[in-house]
């Protein structure tokens, strides 16, 4: 059966890329950065190789990325409390977008930071395992 492996994201620099998803939001740093010459810088942050996210430096001229107007977020489960995970991230300078709320269905906690290239990322408390009926 198919799987989701990842998610690519063009970043405008990679070392504070590397710094938002891996010291601030808490991800590992799974492999790399490599330099592929004339084509770009690649780096995967993730908690693991299940589910994880490319980072991708395009090293041919261009003008900064800007977010295409198709395109939503990312998505990361916090590890125990959201509301202190959000609180740290904010004293380390990321920025808030939406503080923690509940989710439209009311189930969770989510909340809104913005990586260091524009992209939104949710963070949502962890899923509460449900007993089987």
């Amino acid at each position: 059966m198919p799987r989701f492996l990842h998610t690519s994201i063009f970043v405008n620099d990679m070392e504070e890329s590397i710094d938002f998803y891996t010291r601030k939001l808490g991800l590992k740093l799974l492999d790399g950065p490599y330099h592929y010459p004339g084509n770009a810088d690649m780096a995967f942050v993730g908690h693991d190789w299940n589910a994880y996210i490319e980072l991708v430096f395009d090293l041919e001229a261009h003008p900064p990325y800007q977010l295409g107007n198709r395109y939503e977020h990312l998505a990361i489960e916090a590890d125990g409390d959201l509301r202190a995970y959000l609180d740290g991230l904010k004293e380390s300078g990321v920025k808030i977008l939406k503080d923690v709320y509940k989710s439209p269905g009311g189930t969770r906690a989510i909340a809104f930071v913005e990586d260091p290239n524009g992209i939104p990322v949710e963070l949502l408390e962890p899923r509460v395992k449900r007993n089987p009926s």
